[in-house]
């Protein structure tokens, strides 16, 4: 959380940066791999994906795990509700409550204020 603190202690800083993109490419990459045989790879998937992947950062906020995992989980079940009870209003269903936490807590709901 600290770069300059975490060079004071010895701490490679630059190794721990390199690793940890290393480790988030690979997981990414393993993702995919998984991911595509169930969703069915397209060159227009990402029409389909980056919609529900910037609802979950906003509603989980910046720069939090935890928001992340919390804001998957609630766009994900609001956008499957969403397509199962109201399919012609299957982006209402998901980017209404989106528009609803940010207008009572703009910084997500596990952002920092």
């Amino acid at each position: 959380d600290n770069e300059t603190i975490a060079r004071a202690m010895g701490i490679d800083v630059d190794k721990a940066f390199i690793f940890a993109f290393a480790l988030g490419s690979f997981l990414a990459g393993l993702g995919g791999v998984m991911g595509g045989p169930i969703l069915g790879v397209e060159p227009s998937l990402s029409g389909v994906v980056l919609p529900l992947s910037i609802a979950v950062v906003i509603v989980g906020g910046l720069g939090s795990l935890k928001g992340a995992l919390a804001g998957a989980l609630f766009v994900g079940l609001a956008d499957n509700f969403g397509r199962a009870l109201f399919p012609e209003f299957a982006y209402f269903t998901l980017f209404v409550p989106m528009v609803a936490i940010l207008a009572f807590r703009p910084q997500g709901l596990f952002g920092r204020a």
